[in-house]
C-alpha cells in the first residue's frame, strides 16, 4: 500500500508542477501581452483553476513526507506509545475531515456537470477541474489512512 500510495502521490505532484509551470507561462505571457498589444481573456480564472489543481494535487505528497509544520511541544515528552496514540487519534479524525470535504467535491462535481456549469468568462465547463480537486483530496486520504495504520500498529508493536 505504501508503494501505491508514494506513486500516486508522485505523480500528481509531477502534475501540480507541470501546473505551476504552466500558471507561470500563463502569467508572463500575459503581461508581455499586454505591453504589446491586447492582453488575454480569462487569465484569472485559469490561474485560479490551476492554483487549486496545485494545492490539491501536492496535499498528499506533502502528508506523506511530513512536510507540514508540526508543533509537538507536549507530544514529545509523552511516551512513544501514548505519542503514536495521538498521532492515530489526530490522523483519523483528519481523515474523517477531509474524506467528507472529498466526497462532497466529488457530489458538486457530479451536480456541476448534470447541469452543466460554465465559468463565467470562458464559458468553460467547470465539473473537470471540480473532478481534479475532488482527486487530490482523496489521495490525500489515502495518505491520511497510511499514517492511521502506521500509528496504530506503532501503538500495538510499542
Amino acid at each position: 500500500m505504501q508503494r501505491c500510495n508514494l506513486l500516486i502521490s508522485r505523480v500528481l505532484l509531477f502534475v501540480a508542477g507541470l501546473a505551476l509551470l504552466a500558471m507561470v507561462a500563463l502569467v508572463a505571457a500575459n503581461i508581455v501581452m499586454r505591453q504589446v498589444a491586447a492582453s488575454f481573456g480569462g487569465t484569472s480564472e485559469i490561474v485560479g483553476w490551476l492554483t487549486a489543481v496545485v494545492v490539491a494535487f501536492s496535499l498528499a505528497h506533502a502528508q506523506l513526507n511530513k512536510a507540514h509544520v508540526e508543533l509537538d511541544i507536549l507530544v514529545a515528552r509523552l511516551p512513544a506509545r501514548l505519542q503514536a496514540l495521538l498521532q492515530a487519534l489526530v490522523a483519523a479524525v483528519s481523515l474523517l475531515f477531509f474524506a467528507m470535504v472529498a466526497l462532497k467535491l466529488w457530489e458538486y462535481g457530479y451536480g456541476a456537470m448534470q447541469r452543466g456549469m460554465v465559468s463565467q468568462t470562458l464559458r468553460l465547463l467547470l465539473h473537470p477541474v471540480i473532478f481534479l480537486v475532488a482527486l487530490g483530496f482523496s489521495a490525500f486520504c489515502l495518505a491520511l489512512l497510511t499514517d492511521v495504520i502506521g500509528s496504530l500498529k506503532r501503538v500495538v508493536t510499542k
